[in-house]
């Protein structure tokens, strides 16, 4: 008959409990390494054991398990990358496109158009749509800004609009022809 103390019991409770969150994250966290840090999968496996090694010295300190081991593999992936250097090939640069810049070829003459049909209007045009458009200006904040009474100032952003919309379509007939 085996006796077994309280810290056995412990251990073997921990021991399941680490073989449960072991086997739930593992797969994921080889993942990430792989597919956003593009780090080869021997490699991967050995920071997730890394990260699993840290999670065992720190298990008392962490609240949340997901975020905490999402975290880990990112800040490990991150490091063995400074460490070992990342050499990408020219095909691996090219292979992914910036989402920021996916539509910047359909949207670029329009914005160089819009751009110089501003740059035609008169200054104070420009004023009234910059601070409307850009910089976020309701009517009334515009018309304390200027001096102007609410209705003329909606009516004069109106007429600044119609006056941007003129010359953008005859800057958009002229680069056609």
């Amino acid at each position: 008959m085996s006796v077994m103390t309280s810290e056995t019991a412990v251990s073997r409770v921990d021991d399941r409990f680490f073989e449960s969150v072991y086997e739930e994250q593992f797969d994921f966290l080889l993942r990430v390494a792989m597919r956003k840090f593009r780090i080869q999968e021997s490699e991967a496996e050995t920071l997730v054991h890394e990260v699993f090694l840290t999670y065992l010295k720190r298990f008392n300190e962490i609240r949340d398990l997901s975020s905490w081991f999402l975290g880990a593999i990112c800040h490990a992936s991150r490091h063995y990358l400074r460490m070992n250097g990342r050499a990408v090939t020219p095909d691996e640069m090219f292979e992914r496109t910036d989402p920021a810049s996916m539509r910047i070829v359909d949207t670029l003459p329009d914005q160089l158009a819009a751009r110089e049909a501003l740059e035609c209007l008169s200054p104070r045009c420009q004023e009234v749509l910059r601070l409307r458009f850009f910089d976020g200006c309701s009517i009334a904040e515009i018309a304390e800004r200027l001096g102007l009474k609410t209705k003329y100032t909606q009516k004069l952003v109106t007429k600044c609009l119609r006056r941007a919309e003129q010359k953008y379509t005859a800057k958009g007939r002229k680069r056609k022809r």
